[in-house]
């Protein structure tokens, strides 16, 4: 084992979490975590097992009150990795069920296991490389100029990413749940968890989601295609499922971005 930090590129590719030690001593060996990480922008999506599984929906108009708040017992967040010393810090520039303390950890390898280790609070990780996640690896970072919001788009080898801001903000640190609960009606409800962070593989030129925080997203595809004028079109849905185009500008590209695309790219680097 050693305990130096390992270098940023280091951690580019797919890591899945085997145990979480939190705070109190709890042990959690069962919760789907995945990590995906690029040159710097990453995204992590983490869902319960046993978690309710709606079927035959179409998008989140489907979905009852109480449904609609089992999804608040999800975790999902992305934005940007740094290193600061021996510490590394994920900036969350998006935010499923926003906290209010910094994500922040030094990170030690253990074999091909990397062990992280909460600087804020204590807790402790296990994270494990997935098959299939070496090169390409690269990312967008995306604003719908319809509406204004932030996405982001990673790539790590087969696997990849995407990410979609919802169109309200939420409070940092007040539970999810409860502002579900409190929510005037179920179109606001629906306004509070929509944020999508999407993760799929790419194979055979189709990009697939596999899990997402929006369950109607799962088994969709994504099909990223470049568009002229620097701008990047996702394959959608609209609140009421209905199949749309959304059309992005791309404000930042970081690693082999043709690949997130199929296509050469010579518009903004970060």
């Amino acid at each position: 084992m050693s305990d130096a930090a390992p270098a940023l590129a280091d951690l580019r590719g797919v890591w899945f979490r085997s145990l979480l030690v939190d705070a109190g001593g709890g042990r959690d060996t069962t919760t789907s975590v995945t990590w995906v990480q690029g040159p710097t922008r990453y995204a992590d999506l983490r869902q319960p097992a046993g978690r309710p599984q709606p079927r035959g929906i179409t998008g989140l108009a489907d979905l009852s009150a109480s449904q609609l708040l089992d999804l608040t017992a999800q975790e999902a967040f992305a934005g940007r990795l740094r290193r600061l010393d021996d510490a590394y810090h994920w900036d969350r520039s998006f935010d499923f069920a926003p906290v209010a303390l910094p994500d922040s950890g030094r990170l030690h390898r253990q074999g091909r296991a990397l062990i992280e280790e909460g600087l804020h609070t204590p807790y402790v990780e296990h994270w494990h490389p997935a098959p299939e996640s070496g090169p390409p690896h690269a990312a967008l970072d995306l604003t719908d100029p319809e509406d204004g919001r932030a996405g982001l788009l990673v790539r790590a080898g087969s696997w990849f990413c995407y990410v979609r801001d919802r169109a309200v903000p939420v409070p940092v640190g007040a539970p999810l749940a409860d502002l579900v609960r409190g929510a005037a009606d179920l179109s606001q409800a629906r306004l509070l968890v929509d944020l999508e962070v999407s993760l799929g593989r790419i194979a055979t030129g189709r990009w697939t989601v596999r899990c997402s925080t929006l369950p109607h997203r799962v088994g969709a595809e994504l099909a990223p295609r470049l568009l002229p004028g620097e701008r990047l079109s996702i394959a959608d849905t609209g609140p009421g499922g209905t199949p749309r185009t959304r059309v992005f500008a791309v404000t930042a590209g970081e690693g082999a971005v043709f690949a997130l695309t199929g296509h050469a790219w010579k518009g903004v680097h970060s």
